[in-house]
């Protein structure tokens, strides 16, 4: 079983580059609803939306992976070096109507 609600303060340093979403990624289909930190959901679009490289939480020195295949998903083109990643709508959301609609189901989700 995969560990979940792993904490930005919890995480370990990263050995490389990861190409998949972590175990806790906001962005995976498989996240848990509302688990989004401190941040509200459309704080998160904004953030995925902008040209800023974004941390992975779970892996130290490493950007988020599902953030990147997001990226990709909704074809953000970003105007500095950000990580790329090919698209995959099967295990990332493709749209922010996805992304909002799957975490406004959980208890952080109204924010």
């Amino acid at each position: 079983m995969k560990r979940q609600l792993v904490a930005s303060e919890e995480a370990v340093p990263a050995k490389s580059q990861h190409a998949a979403p972590c175990s806790d990624c906001p962005w995976s289909r498989d996240s848990l609803p509302g688990w989004l930190g401190g941040a509200s959901i459309e704080q998160w679009i904004d953030i995925a939306h902008g040209d800023e490289p974004i941390d992975c939480h779970v892996l130290a020195g490493a950007e988020c992976a599902g953030a990147a295949i997001y990226r990709a998903n909704v074809c953000k083109n970003a105007r500095r070096r950000l990580l790329v990643l090919p698209p995959d709508r099967r295990i990332v959301f493709a749209t922010p109507s996805e992304f909002r609609e799957h975490h406004a189901r959980g208890p952080g989700g109204a924010r």
